[in-house]
C-alpha cells in the first residue's frame, strides 16, 4: 500500500498536474507528502465545497490540462486481460455501492456482466441509504416502470431488479433508519441495505454502510474475498477506503472494479465525465489514501 501511494505521489504525471496549478510537493516521507498533497488538492480540486458530487461547481479546463489529468488517471487503472472468473476468482461478497439511480444502473450493469462472464459470487449486496431521491431520479425510475421510489435504497433496488432480472421487489420498510431488504434467494442471494447514519451525521456515509454490511453479513474474515463494484471514476478512492474500513477490520481480500459511463447500454446513463469531475476524484483518491495510510499506520503501531 505504501509503495503504491509513494509511486503515485512521486510520478512525473502528478507533479506536472500540480505544477499547472502552481503547486509542487516537497521531498519528505510518504506521510508528509500525503498530507501536503491533500491540502493542495483541497485548494485546487475541491469543486464540491461540502456538497454532493452532482452539486459541484461547473468548471472547464483547457485541452492541455485535460491531457495531463488523463495521464494522472491512467496511472490508477488497469484494463482486464481475461474474463472476470479468471481475473477475480471466487468472490464471497460483491458490494454494489449506492449513489444516484444512473450510477446504480451503471454499477448494476457491471455486476451483471461479471456474472455473465462466469464470476463465482456468494452474495450480492446493494448498498444504499435513506438519502431522498431527486426528481430526476424519480423520473429515471419511472422510465423503468418503477413507482414509489423515495430514497437511495429504493433506487438501488430498481437498478438491481432491472440489471439482474430480479423479481418484483418486496414492499419497503421506511419506518426505520436502517433496513435489510432481501431481493432474491436463487440462483444468487441478493440483498439491499440502508444503513443508519452515524452520530451527528445527516445521512449515512460509506463508512456507516460498511459497518452495517459487516453486522448484517455475519462473520467476514481472512479467507473471504470482497468485491467492490462501483463506477470507474470513483474506483481508486473507494478501493483505498475499502482496504482501510473493511480489509483492516476483517483481514479479507479486497478487489475493486469500476464501470465506465460511456460503456453503458442505457442511453439515459451513457455519457462522459468532465475533466473537473476527474480532478475532483483525484482529490478524493488522495484524501482516501491519506485516511487509509493513517489507519494502516495506527494498526501496525498497536
Amino acid at each position: 500500500m505504501t509503495d503504491w501511494v509513494s509511486a503515485w505521489l512521486s510520478s512525473p504525471e502528478l507533479s506536472e498536474l500540480f505544477r499547472v496549478f502552481g503547486h509542487s510537493l516537497s521531498n519528505g516521507s510518504v506521510r508528509d507528502r500525503l498530507f501536503e498533497a491533500e491540502a493542495i488538492s483541497h485548494d485546487i480540486f475541491d469543486f464540491r465545497q461540502g456538497g454532493e458530487r452532482w452539486e459541484a461547481s461547473r468548471t472547464t479546463f483547457d485541452d492541455d490540462t485535460s491531457r495531463i489529468a488523463d495521464e494522472v488517471i491512467a496511472l490508477l487503472y488497469r484494463e482486464p486481460t481475461a474474463t472476470a472468473a479468471t481475473e477475480l476468482a471466487r468472490v464471497d461478497h460483491a458490494l454494489v455501492l449506492g449513489a444516484r439511480i444512473n450510477s446504480c444502473l451503471l454499477r448494476g450493469e457491471l455486476m451483471r456482466r461479471l456474472i455473465d462472464e462466469g464470476l463465482d459470487v456468494g452474495h450480492v449486496w446493494g448498498l444504499g441509504s435513506r438519502r431522498e431521491v431527486t426528481q430526476v431520479e424519480i423520473d429515471g425510475a419511472a422510465a423503468l416502470g418503477a413507482r414509489d421510489v423515495r430514497d437511495e435504497l429504493d433506487a438501488m433496488v430498481v437498478a438491481l431488479q432491472h440489471t439482474l432480472d430480479l423479481p418484483a421487489p418486496p414492499l419497503p420498510h421506511r419506518d426505520s433508519l436502517s433496513e435489510v431488504r432481501p431481493l432474491a434467494v436463487a440462483p444468487l442471494p441478493v440483498t439491499g441495505l440502508a444503513a443508519a447514519p452515524g452520530p451527528g451525521k445527516p445521512r449515512a456515509t460509506t463508512s456507516d454502510t460498511y459497518r452495517f454490511f459487516l453486522e448484517t453479513a455475519g462473520p467476514v474474515g481472512i479467507d473471504d474475498h470482497l468485491l467492490i463494484v462501483t463506477s470507474a471514476i470513483h474506483a481508486p478512492f473507494q478501493h483505498a477506503q475499502a482496504i482501510g474500513e473493511l480489509g483492516l477490520d476483517t483481514g479479507a481480500t479486497i478487489s475493486t472494479v469500476g464501470a465506465h459511463i460511456s460503456a453503458s447500454r442505457n442511453p439515459a446513463v451513457r455519457n462522459e465525465w468532465t475533466t473537473a469531475e476527474w480532478l475532483q476524484e483525484i482529490r478524493s483518491t488522495i484524501w482516501s489514501m491519506k485516511q487509509t495510510y493513517l489507519a494502516l499506520d495506527a494498526a501496525s503501531a498497536s
